[in-house]
């Protein structure tokens, strides 16, 4: 069978559909449903035990995978060390808080060495604008808590900014809470009115602030490199050697394995998603594929590492996308011009305006 680099499994389950969320979820926890994904989630993971190359990193996202019982987590994870794992393998999972109980901390951390930790804000107003459900359980503090006590040496926490009537202030107040926590990685987004969301539709008339956006994201840089955790990617923040290798090798062009409703693989070639409908998964419905041109490729790849700190060299580039970034020179040479990336004969990378507005450089690169 074709082997891939990183895997990726999707956990459709939610106890609520919060209004800013635009992936696919089932807003119910149906404990049937449940036992159905697992079951085809367990052949899939069946088929994989025949894959050559081991795989770099396994990544649970959702939905809210810390959801699923106890019992449904350890079938899962044991099945998947049984796989052929990088002796280093980076096993992540997302968390929500709420469901974070000792109990299922003792679970993860058995099996993953990394947690993503989806808290969004300290603050109830800035929830409340997001639509965040509320739910009786620990809170954020009380989770990292139980993570920590469990054994779990790698945690990254996830927070949201620019979100309609929050202040600086707030949003500071935000990234000191989580400072206190001391994680090994935070991830700040930008929140985005996704079209078709609640959230879009309930701020629709409301002003943007684009300039208090900006101060928000240079503040975070500022204070999170004071504590020793620095910017590697537009949103995301590590100390030394926590970045979150799963999305890293992703944006640098690596194959992976996406199973689950609405989960996308690409092999290098082809990019491949699962229907993004739960009932139509279980039934066997075909991935839809994308065939794109090998030139349309190496531009994606180029665009999705210029997201990174780092940039390109281009002997690495080469390796990932079969080519040079030659073919682009034109695209390239504008955005040098327009003072978005800066270039030389074997580096490639975003300048501090090219990170700020790196909607620029994805368009001109995708238009190629």
């Amino acid at each position: 069978m074709r082997s891939f680099q990183n895997f990726y499994l999707h956990v459709p389950f939610c106890s609520g559909k919060c209004d800013y969320c635009a992936f696919y979820s089932e807003p119910e926890l149906n404990t049937s449903l449940v036992q159905q994904w697992a079951d085809r989630i367990s052949e899939q993971i069946e088929k994989l035990k025949r894959q050559d190359e081991a795989f770099h990193t396994v990544y649970l996202g959702g939905g809210t995978p810390s959801l699923l019982s106890e019992e449904v987590l350890k079938r899962i994870f044991e099945q998947i060390h049984e796989l052929p794992l990088a002796e280093d393998c980076e096993i992540s999972m997302e968390a929500n808080p709420f469901t974070v109980t000792p109990e299922k901390a003792k679970v993860m951390t058995r099996y993953v060495n990394r947690v993503s930790l989806g808290v969004q804000s300290f603050h109830a107003e800035t929830l409340t604008m997001l639509g965040r459900r509320s739910h009786e359980g620990p809170t954020p503090e009380e989770a990292v808590r139980n993570l920590r006590e469990a054994g779990l040496g790698n945690l990254g926490l996830d927070l949201i900014y620019g979100v309609p009537n929050q202040t600086l202030e707030q949003w500071i107040g935000d990234l000191e809470q989580a400072l206190a926590l001391h994680p090994e990685h935070i991830s700040a987004y930008s929140v985005v009115p996704e079209p078709g969301t609640a959230f879009a539709k309930r701020t629709d008339e409301m002003e943007t602030d684009d300039a208090l956006q900006q101060t928000m994201w240079e503040e975070t840089e500022r204070i999170l490199s004071k504590h020793g955790i620095f910017r590697y990617e537009i949103s995301n923040y590590a100390k030394p050697g926590f970045h979150s290798r799963h999305n890293f090798n992703v944006w640098m062009g690596e194959s992976y394995l996406g199973t689950g409703p609405s989960a996308v693989s690409f092999d290098g070639h082809d990019r491949r998603m699962e229907p993004a409908d739960l009932y139509r998964w279980l039934n066997g419905e075909e991935a839809t594929i994308d065939r794109i041109s090998a030139e349309a490729r190496a531009a994606e790849i180029l665009m999705m590492g210029l997201r990174t700190v780092s940039g390109w060299n281009a002997e690495v580039f080469r390796k990932a996308a079969g080519m040079s970034w030659d073919f682009l020179s034109g695209e390239l040479e504008e955005l040098e011009e327009d003072g978005l990336i800066r270039r030389t004969k074997d580096k490639l990378y975003a300048t501090e305006k090219g990170l700020t507005y790196w909607n620029i450089i994805g368009e001109t690169l995708v238009r190629a």
